[in-house]
């Protein structure tokens, strides 16, 4: 049956020779909880044959609705097939934007713990176009915590991450204070003296949020339904305090994909 779309008529197709792919979805409970992903994407080899699936209805009329379709006039119909070798001087890999990063302690409670979150899981609720609107609420039980902290993950790692990762708690911190109504934020982590001497001072003054200079030791619920423990060290001393949610500040890291590509064109990772 011929059906008008824009003002244009389109004639469907009833031989397609196959079927199109359905998306991989993770199942309802693995969805619980959590701000995984949903749709899992395409495998390399379901990705091949939809591709090829696309190229394959056999039955161009020379109508030109699909070039009309196309907004950014993609489609030229007067350009003829062929191949190009491309020479380069050199080739650039950078290192994408698939928020990979690198394993974390177990014991500080990230994937055993609905409310044990990430700042890549943070700063994605905190958006306005994020799963909670832009409210923080615990992923547990949806309510609004009354006491956040926000832990360093990798108290080892060199100057520049761990500076970076220190900002990037502060202004996390910031934003979820004047997101929330009577919130309390406590930022557990070693400081470098890139954040001392240039942002320590100032996030000082930011009202709500206390700074702790301490390496976290463990994440754990003593009982159901219980508040979170959080054990760290502070000068030598051995600490614990309660929270609602825990926001754990990640240490960003390269990608199998992006490391086999380097490798296979000998170039390093910019």
């Amino acid at each position: 049956m011929i059906y008008e779309k824009e003002k244009r008529y389109i004639i469907p197709f009833d031989d397609v020779p196959s079927p199109r792919a359905e998306m991989p979805e993770i199942s309802v409970d693995e969805r619980r909880g959590n701000f995984v992903e949903v749709e899992t994407g395409f495998p390399e080899d379901m990705a091949v044959k939809e591709a090829k699936r696309c190229l394959s209805c056999r039955r161009c009329l020379g109508c030109a609705l699909c070039w009309a379709e196309c907004e950014p006039e993609a489609i030229d119909f007067s350009i003829p097939d062929e191949e190009l070798d491309l020479e380069f001087d050199e080739v650039v890999i950078t290192k994408g934007q698939d928020n990979a990063f690198a394993p974390i302690d177990p014991g500080l409670g990230f994937g055993t713990h609905a409310d044990v979150i990430t700042d890549i899981q943070f700063e994605r609720m905190l958006s306005p176009t994020g799963p909670t609107d832009g409210m923080v609420v615990s992923p547990l039980d949806g309510q609004i915590p009354s006491r956040l902290a926000i832990i360093q993950g990798h108290a080892g790692q060199d100057d520049e991450h761990l500076l970076s990762s220190l900002i990037l708690g502060v202004n996390e911190a910031i934003i979820a204070l004047s997101k929330t109504e009577n919130l309390e934020v406590t930022l557990v982590s070693p400081f470098n003296d890139g954040f001392k001497e240039g942002f320590l001072k100032e996030a000082q003054e930011v009202s709500g949020l206390r700074l702790i200079e301490g390496a976290p030791e463990s994440v754990v619920r003593d009982q159901e339904n219980a508040p979170l423990s959080l054990k760290y060290s502070e000068n030598g001393q051995r600490r614990e305090e309660t929270f609602d949610l825990v926001v754990i500040l990640t240490r960003p890291e390269i990608s199998k994909e992006m490391k086999a590509l380097s490798r296979r064109l000998d170039t390093p990772i910019q």
